[in-house]
């Protein structure tokens, strides 16, 4: 059974597959692309490709192991890559070149292989029909993460400030632009309870003050 992905929040589809690797800031992230399998399943969940798809890729896995297992690691740095990109905007640093060659390098690659198709009365960039599916679902994100990056809504690219290192990242979509945690319920949540906490613990003015205690006035000599 494929595992089950439940963080298809973010808002994109780069920022969606940058979440793949859990408290990516801390210094003990959590992979959830452990395998290729892992990577095909999560492909499937964001309907990048058809369950007939994945089961496919997932058989010729089994054939050529070593192949696929080299795939992942570079989907795996390709996700680096972007994770890399948007955590250094959001916090007004340069942009690491490398990251900014691996990400092109994958949009070149992708944008090489679209064409111009009518879809429901529109015309519309697709794939054409010899890509791989396995190929298609890295070159999809690369090209989302190259949408976005020159969108407007690329200044909108919040992470968690978590200061655990959740470093979820994600488009603030409320109407103020204050949106700071990957969720009220988890970290959200955890950061009002240490503010209460500290406003609790936090020593108080005493409204009452000890005597004061003076030297003794010294007395005449006669």
């Amino acid at each position: 059974m494929s595992k089950q992905f439940h963080n298809f929040d973010a808002g994109d589809l780069s920022l969606d597959y940058a979440n793949t690797l859990d408290w990516h800031a801390s210094e003990n992230p959590i992979e959830q692309l452990n395998s290729y399998d892992d990577f095909v399943a999560w492909g499937v969940q964001a309907q990048l490709i058809s369950e007939q798809s994945g089961r496919h890729l997932r058989q010729k896995a089994l054939k050529q192991p070593e192949k696929y297992a080299a795939f992942l690691k570079q989907a795996i740095t390709v996700r680096e890559s972007i994770y890399s990109i948007f955590s250094r905007r959001y916090s007004g640093k340069p942009l690491p070149e490398n990251d900014l060659q691996v990400l092109n390098s994958v949009v070149q690659q992708a944008m090489s292989h679209l064409q111009l198709v009518p879809i429901d009365g529109k015309i519309k960039l697709d794939w054409m029909p010899d890509v791989n599916a396995s190929v298609r679902i890295l070159w999809s994100v690369a090209r989302a993460a190259a949408e976005l990056l020159t969108s407007d809504k690329a200044k909108r690219v919040r992470e968690c400030e978590d200061d655990r290192g959740c470093g979820y990242l994600f488009i603030d979509q409320t109407k103020n632009h204050s949106r700071r945690w990957c969720s009220m319920d988890s970290c959200g949540n955890r950061a009002k309870a240490h503010r209460h906490y500290t406003r609790v613990k936090k020593p108080q003015a005493s409204s009452s003050f000890p005597p004061l205690e003076y030297p003794e006035t010294p007395q005449p000599t006669v």
